[in-house]
C-alpha cells in the first residue's frame, strides 16, 4: 500500500516538517503560558498570560491548518516534551518571574518563526512565509509587552 506521504515531493515533505516543528513549538509555548497562569496570583498578570495563550492558540491552529493544506498531517505530540527543554531552561521553569521567562520564550519562538519565513521563501512557499511573518509580528508584540512588565 502506498502512503499519502509517498506522493509528496521532497520540497513538500520539508515544508511539512518545518511547519510541524513550529507547531510543536507553539503547543509547547501554550503549555508555558498555562504554567505561568497557574503559578501566578496577580490578576492582571493572569489576564495577560491568558491573552498570550489565546494568541498562541490561534498561531498553532494556523500552522496546523497549513500543514494539512500542503498535504501533511498536523502532528506536534511527538515533539512537545523534548521541545520544552529547548525553549525553556529548567531553572527558569521554577522561577517566580513568569513574565520575564515567558518573554524570553516568546523571543526564541519569534526567532524560529523568522527562520521559518526564510526557509519558506527558499522553497518559494509565499503562503507559509506570509503566515510565519504574521506570527512573528504577533510574537514580537507579546514579547515587548511582557518585557515591559
Amino acid at each position: 500500500m502506498i502512503s499519502r506521504s509517498d506522493h509528496l515531493s521532497d520540497r513538500t515533505r520539508s515544508l511539512i516538517k518545518l511547519c510541524n516543528d513550529r507547531l510543536a513549538d507553539a503547543v509547547d509555548l501554550q503549555l508555558q503560558c498555562k504554567h505561568a497562569f497557574w503559578n501566578t496570583t496577580a490578576i492582571d498578570l493572569r489576564k495577560l498570560f491568558d491573552e498570550v495563550n489565546n494568541s498562541v492558540d490561534l498561531y498553532a491552529d494556523r500552522i496546523a491548518e497549513r500543514v494539512v493544506e500542503i498535504g501533511g498531517v498536523a502532528n506536534s505530540t511527538e515533539r512537545v516534551v523534548p521541545t520544552w527543554s529547548n525553549l525553556l531552561c529548567a531553572p527558569d521553569a521554577l522561577c517566580r518571574n513568569h513574565a520575564s521567562t515567558l518573554a524570553t520564550t516568546l523571543g526564541l519562538f519569534a526567532e524560529l518563526a523568522r527562520r521559518a519565513i526564510d526557509t519558506s521563501n527558499e522553497f518559494s512557499d509565499i503562503t507559509s512565509a506570509d503566515m510565519f511573518t504574521e506570527i512573528a509580528h504577533g510574537l514580537d508584540k507579546w514579547h515587548r509587552t511582557l518585557v515591559a512588565v
